[in-house]
């Protein structure tokens, strides 16, 4: 049967989540690509998809996503685009926010031409736009990122980004107590760049300033983030904190179960709730492969880690390195590990990252005349079919 058909189908016998809630009986339809909603019964024409008892969900949207499949998006090539979409899409990831590391400015000009490129003529996971991650970073919290290529904005920097990918960046992670920081944010509000603390020195008084400012985000909360510390004997609360003082502020947590505790998932979920919580892979080059030694970024001698314990690491083990996660895994963890409800697993794997972007009236729902970016999954939460746009691709 071709499920394709004019991007029409409808899926019947599946355990539908919609609107926070699992919902039993009836069909879901969609058409030209687009959700139309449940049905008593499948209209006449339509292909017919038997979820045979799974669930079915909106496509994951994945808004931290370096690589995978052997690629990594700093590869800066319209093959490595593909390849890294094509490999997550078969794991349940029907949108991605292609995510770079700190990097020169030449470097960054061709990962927007390769992004330019693939972005035309992508066959399955969808990109959402860039979400470049550094290079204005904190020295301190760099984590993994190459030292060598983080630096401090400046005006003439920010406009050349500005100028040649406003249209295609769709996020900024950086760290706001560093200088023109707060500037950038300014600069950058008329392109609807969500603004994202990350590897980060700033202490809570700092974050609430950066907030009014437009940071609304927290890049993986409890990686490269601060919590309560001394600084010159006055105690000062951190960016965790901050977090969960401002009712606005949103998060992502690196959902591996390598980076955060089962313990600490169920923590940030009973405090904040799904609706400020988005799930992530941050997925580096060795996701879907089984390397024992791979490289964060850009193939250099430099950025060379190593594949231990199911997550990647520093070769001297200082550190993290990037997650080795597929989204299956992730939901999986959340839900069988950390014992959270499949809804508000979904959500946070879906409608939530799409609103940190601002693509929720695109993506993350199965609301009628949103995209049929849908995933379909066994009762013990394997992938059966993943539809972008209507298009079967799994």
């Amino acid at each position: 049967m071709n499920y394709s058909l004019n991007n029409s189908g409808c899926i019947v016998n599946g355990r539908f989540v919609i609107n926070g809630r699992i919902k039993y009986g009836g069909c879901l339809c969609y058409s030209d690509g687009k959700i139309e909603g449940i049905a008593a019964k499948p209209p006449k024409n339509y292909p017919i998809i038997n979820a045979e008892d799974g669930y079915v969900l909106p496509g994951f949207i994945d808004i931290h996503l370096h690589g995978g499949g052997g690629y990594d998006f700093m590869d800066a090539s319209a093959e490595a685009f593909a390849e890294i979409s094509r490999i997550h899409c078969l794991h349940g990831i029907t949108s991605i926010a292609p995510t770079t590391t700190a990097c020169t400015p030449e470097k960054l000009s061709e990962v927007f031409e390769a992004y330019r490129k693939a972005a035309r003529c992508l066959k399955y996971a969808d990109f959402l736009g860039l979400h470049l991650e550094g290079p204005f970073i904190s020295p301190e919290m760099k984590g993994a990122q190459n030292i060598n290529c983080i630096c401090k904005p400046t005006k003439e920097i920010i406009e050349s980004i500005a100028e040649k990918g406003g249209d295609i960046i769709v996020r900024l992670s950086g760290a706001p107590e560093l200088p023109f920081m707060l500037e950038t944010a300014q600069m950058l509000a008329p392109y609807g760049i969500t603004m994202s603390t990350a590897h980060s020195s700033a202490t809570c008084e700092q974050i609430i300033k950066a907030y009014d400012y437009g940071y609304r985000h927290i890049t993986h909360l409890y990686c490269s983030t601060t919590s309560v510390r001394k600084i010159k004997q006055t105690v000062h609360a951190g960016i965790t904190e901050a977090y969960y003082l401002i009712d606005g502020m949103t998060a992502e947590l690196i959902g591996d179960g390598r980076h955060i505790p089962s313990e600490l998932l169920r923590m940030v979920h009973k405090i904040k709730g799904p609706e400020k919580i988005a799930l992530i892979t941050d997925a580096m080059r060795a996701a879907g492969t089984d390397c024992a030694e791979s490289f964060l970024g850009e193939k250099k001698p430099e950025n060379r880690v190593i594949i231990e314990d199911g997550v990647a690491k520093l070769p001297d083990r200082s550190s993290f390195s990037g997650s080795i996660a597929t989204a299956d895994t992730v939901f999986k963890n959340a839900v069988l590990s950390a014992g959270l409800p499949i809804p508000d697993v979904s959500r946070m794997m879906s409608l939530t990252p799409a609103e940190i972007i601002n693509k929720e009236n695109q993506k993350g729902s199965l609301t009628p005349g949103k995209d049929a970016d849908i995933v379909i999954i066994d009762a013990e939460f394997n992938i059966k079919n993943v539809f972008v746009r209507g298009n079967k691709k799994v």
